[in-house]
């Protein structure tokens, strides 16, 4: 009998879907294709640590597995950002821990002998103690074909450093610091520069803290549960941005463990494309960062930080006093302010910071502002202190609220959105969209302003990197931040989600050609390549194809992303799993 002709079209579809190694669904714990025991027991024995078998951070408080000790731990921690960030299981925030079709996974008050289920964690993870670690780690996914995840600290919006199903690279013990006086990238010719090589474990006060020691600063994030590694990835916005740049803009050189397991050193001289797409082309997307070195820069004899408080006697009045704080903006970026801002019922309150500006004159840059705030009646508050030492700025800020702070745990989605400074021409407009935003979510939400753009942000060439170039327009990255309950049903969390989605929509309406920073952004944005990726998108995409052709790096609305289906387990065109056959 003769087989029909679309019979073995169908069977060779088949064949590639599952004989190539790569063209196929992801082998998951339960597929034929998953490594055996001892297959796994190998890797275990050839790693410098343990290989960890994963766990929800609340286990302890569920049956079969509950430990009093260590539920009481985790009920004392649960809400400590830099606890969390320094446990192998779980993230820094419950958001991505829970599946989306998951009512409880596995939370720290559902009932004691209610269902404990890994959710969105990873099956194993690799205590990466060294490059080799890594390597072997990258080697086995791929040979395996298994999902793959990178972590570090867990501080991640969009759920990107974990996957269920996954094994997991956690870099959080890669904590080596080299300061060096005069770098020079390899093979290049540039000029030896004051920098800093961290390995991507690092986290923001141990990188400051360093530096410090040379009287230098880095340009880094204001928050310690940051990370360098997955920081870097989608640009990096700082307090000291206006004054040097995004984070990329002053990375000089990478160490990169490749898809093939190849360790590479990507700068300005070598591995050109990779280089530049590392710097703001998204994270867990190009291969594993060992390291990356930061160009240094002479820490400011004295700062300002100006604290400002505000509130309104009524909402006409409220209204005048936000459409004048947009107004005076670009002025009071261009004089060397920069910092965040929050606004609520009827109040303003931004944290600014000015270096090389003394108390005095931070005071008279901010007069007129002040000056209008009194005219209208409003009752405001402006601490401003005086600092010698950046490094001690940084120690009183640091928004992680430090160890026993509670930044970390709870449910949030996050939506944001570049203000291009084009929109402060129109304060009217922005002011009233500031309060729209506010209104829509005002019961469960909040508004989060970053004046970390502007000033040496906008004198980079957008093309110089992969990072958005939306932010070389920018003045404001605005945060859209929606709360929920942990025990919130899939429903009642989807409702959060799109309210999240849309609230942004105000912002996305006004400014028509921006974009998003995609480590505090949506991952139901629309458009969201050209969003988070700009112009720069086709040209990531080519060098995806080059430097990981299988996809073994892949991470939610990450470049390559769009060619997976909504798991990111199976390619969209070759969707049938083996053993539904």
């Amino acid at each position: 009998m003769r087989i029909p002709s679309v019979f073995l079209l169908l069977l060779g579809a088949l064949n590639i879907t599952h004989g190539a190694q790569y063209d196929r669904c992801r082998c998951l714990p339960e597929d034929s294709c998953w490594p055996t025991s001892d297959e796994w027991s190998r890797l275990n024995t050839s790693l410098s640590s343990n290989l960890l078998t994963s766990k929800p951070l609340a286990q302890a408080c569920h049956y079969p597995q509950y430990n009093q000790q260590e539920c009481a731990v985790a009920h004392q921690n649960w809400q400590n950002g830099l606890w969390r960030t320094k446990q192998p299981y779980g993230l820094f925030q419950t958001t991505w821990e829970v599946l989306d079709n998951e009512t409880w996974g596995c939370q720290l008050d559902s009932p004691w002998w209610s269902a404990c289920s890994l959710g969105n964690l990873p099956v194993y993870i690799v205590n990466a103690s060294n490059t080799k670690d890594i390597q072997k780690a990258v080697r086995f996914a791929g040979r395996h074909n298994l999902r793959l995840s990178i972590k570090n600290t867990g501080h991640d919006y969009l759920g990107r450093s974990t996957a269920a199903g996954s094994l997991n690279i956690w870099v959080h013990n890669l904590k080596h610091i080299e300061l060096v006086d005069d770098f020079v990238p390899v093979n290049s010719s540039l000029n030896g520069t004051r920098a800093v090589t961290v390995q991507a474990g690092v986290q923001m006060a141990e990188l400051y803290e360093a530096a410090n020691t040379k009287n230098w600063v880095v340009v880094g994030g204001a928050c310690n549960t940051v990370g360098v590694g997955g920081y870097i990835g989608a640009g990096g916005h700082s307090p000291l941005s206006s004054n040097y740049g995004l984070a990329v803009d002053n990375a000089l050189q990478f160490t990169v463990v490749l898809a093939n397991g190849e360790v590479v050193v990507a700068n300005d001289a070598q591995h050109t494309d990779l280089f530049w797409a590392l710097r703001g082309g998204g994270a867990s997307t190009w291969g594993v960062v060992v390291d990356v070195t930061f160009r240094a820069h002479l820490a400011p004899s004295v700062l300002s930080y100006a604290q400002f408080n505000a509130v309104a006697t009524n909402s006409t009045a409220f209204r005048m006093m936000l459409q004048k704080f947009v107004e005076v903006q670009p002025a009071i970026s261009k004089a060397g302010f920069s910092g965040y801002w929050y606004n609520t019922d009827n109040r303003i309150k931004f944290l600014y910071t000015n270096l090389n500006t003394n108390r005095t004159e931070a005071s008279k840059i901010l007069q007129p502002f002040v000056s209008y705030i009194k005219s209208i009646g409003a009752i405001y508050q402006l601490n401003i202190t005086e600092y010698n030492s950046w490094h001690q700025w940084y120690l009183d800020f640091d928004c992680s609220g430090g160890e026993g702070g509670s930044a970390g745990g709870g449910s949030k989605y996050l939506s944001s959105r570049l203000i291009p400074l084009e929109n402060f021409l129109r304060p009217s407009e922005l002011a009233d969209a500031l309060i729209n935003v506010y209104n829509e979510i005002r019961y469960t939400g909040l508004t989060i302003g970053h004046l970390v753009a502007g000033g040496e942000v906008s004198r980079k060439v957008p093309e110089s990197v992969a990072a958005n170039p939306a932010w070389r327009k920018a003045l404001w990255h605005v945060v859209i931040l929606v709360a929920y309950e942990d025990q919130a049903t899939p429903a009642e969390r989807e409702q959060k989600h799109h309210l999240t989605t849309d609230t942004n929509s105000i912002f996305r309406d006004i400014t028509p050609g921006s974009g998003c920073y995609m480590n505090e952004a949506d991952i139901h944005e629309p458009n969201w390549k050209e969003a988070f990726f700009g112009s720069h998108y086709e040209r990531l995409s080519h060098i995806k194809r080059d430097v990981d052709p299988h996809h073994l790096f892949i991470c939610r609305n990450c470049v390559g992303s769009d060619e997976w289906d909504e798991s990111l387990n199976c390619r969209r065109q070759l969707k049938i799993r083996k053993e539904k056959l």
